[in-house]
């Protein structure tokens, strides 16, 4: 099957945006591909249920492998007619009128315009949806083997982007990897049956094929590797739109992941850095941006308009829609590139992440302890009594930041001072135990594991 025309390309903007090697989706070439596909495989599975002549299904798939689609004509066609169909029958019927006359009656029988532009979208996104699960499938791997490496690596857990408490790196990678297995997993659960066949005919009723309609439909799924769902969905879009929904739903994990990395590859934190790529500034070449970071927010940046955009475009007046469908198939395209290509930026980016440790460690030590303000609170009670202990941290925990001074080491003062030596000394033992950062990292090490092990008894297929 030949289009006639190049692939359209990318603005220049989009294409900077996209890591390198990013798969081109939803292309001219693509969809005029996907629209004979449709074509041809409706005539073979009207022809395998004896309601065409084979020879006319043969003529007509000949007529597809061959005919010559301009872009400039099918829009042409499209602007004057609404209907996007015409601009792929037209070229068609009159290549059969040259080539095979009496196949011209049996062309697009029994269906409709819409039966073949929702066919080739599902076809296009099956494309797309095995694009972005391949990216995804990359970047699970990839934070799994950083989730398993650093699960004991402390590092400081952030509360509304203030230090809170010690947690581990690898737990933070391993709560990443698990929220993109959770969206693999729904992709495929959905996809199965969003990327189906639609074959309702003039107004949803399959009226035409009459009996035969499912036994047509089902050897036009078989044809095209689509699943065959018994319905028109014309104009109920819910099945469609639960599949974007979850790429949406993917686009906002992937956003706070780049989040989370972009926010501690600042210079000031240190604690990550992406793989060396060169200069990375005009104007200062010491600079070296989180550029995979930065496109992946760039590119969830639009979703979740898109998401409601698309959630808008669902009331579909009566049989077929005037406007809604037709704004839905613009917004759908540019939701899987978005989504696709902030998965591929950030594949990259966990394969060539370089982790700082030391870096991690520094921020804990800076804070003289009292980041371990609660489990020193603890550690104090049954000596001091809890009220007496937490009044006692949160006025001597400033004192420990302005003077550079462990938190443990004025708190043991204070007992000696309230409570006499004895007392002082049990709390020396047990703050030291408080605020260890190897003890301190063990909760959320523990918490990397099990991760780690649940998503190895769920593995993806």
């Amino acid at each position: 099957m030949t289009a006639g025309q190049p692939a359209m390309m990318a603005s220049l903007i989009e294409e900077s945006l996209t890591p390198n090697g990013s798969a081109t989706l939803f292309t001219d070439a693509q969809w005029f591909d996907a629209l004979l596909h449709f074509e041809s495989g409706l005539a073979r599975a009207q022809a395998a249920c004896g309601l065409i002549p084979a020879s006319a299904a043969a003529a007509i798939s000949h007529a597809c492998a061959n005919v010559e689609l301009e872009r400039s004509a099918f829009v042409e066609r499209a602007q004057r007619t609404g209907a996007l169909g015409i601009g792929l029958v037209d070229p068609l019927r009159a290549f059969l009128a040259q080539h095979a006359k009496d196949a011209v009656p049996y062309l697009h029988w029994g269906t409709t315009t819409q039966d073949a532009v929702d066919t080739a979208h599902a076809l296009l996104t099956k494309t797309a949806l095995s694009a972005l699960l391949q990216e995804l499938t990359g970047l699970h791997a990839a934070l799994r083997t950083l989730a398993r490496t650093h699960a004991h690596t402390p590092i400081l857990a952030r509360s509304l982007l203030q230090p809170a408490q010690v947690t581990s790196f690898g737990l933070k990678c391993a709560q990443s990897a698990g929220a993109i297995q959770r969206s693999i997993e729904q992709l495929r659960a959905l996809s199965e049956h969003a990327l189906c066949v639609q074959l309702g005919g003039a107004v949803g009723n399959r009226a035409t094929l009459g009996e035969q309609a499912q036994r047509v439909e089902r050897a036009l799924a078989s044809e095209l590797g689509l699943t065959a769902c018994g319905h028109s969905w014309h104009t109920q879009r819910d099945t469609w739109m639960r599949l974007a929904m979850e790429a949406a739903v993917c686009a906002g994990s992937l956003a706070k992941l780049a989040k989370d990395w972009s926010l501690m590859s600042q210079f000031e934190v240190g604690e990550l850095t992406e793989a060396p790529r060169g200069r990375t500034s005009s104007a200062m070449p010491h600079k070296r941006n989180a550029v995979y970071c930065m496109q992946a927010i760039a590119q969830t940046q639009p979703v979740p308009g898109i998401a409601a955009n698309l959630l808008s475009a669902m009331p579909q007046a009566h049989e077929r829609a005037l406007g809604e469908w037709q704004a839905e198939l613009s917004m759908w395209a540019p939701l899987w590139r978005h989504v696709y290509a902030a998965a591929a930026a950030l594949r990259h980016s966990a394969e060539g992440l370089h982790v700082h440790s030391s870096r991690m460690q520094a921020h804990i030590d800076s804070l003289y302890e009292v980041v371990f303000s609660e489990s020193c609170s603890d550690a104090l009670a049954a000596i001091t009594g809890s009220d007496a202990a937490q009044r006692a941290i949160e006025r001597l925990a400033p004192q420990a930041l302005a003077e550079r001074l462990p938190l443990s080491a004025l708190l043991v003062d204070w007992v000696q001072s309230q409570y006499g030596a004895e007392p002082a000394h049990a709390a020396t033992q047990a703050l030291a135990m408080a605020t260890d950062p190897a003890r301190a990292v063990q909760a959320s090490a523990a918490c990397c594991i099990a991760l780690l092990a649940d998503d190895l008894a769920h593995p993806m297929k």
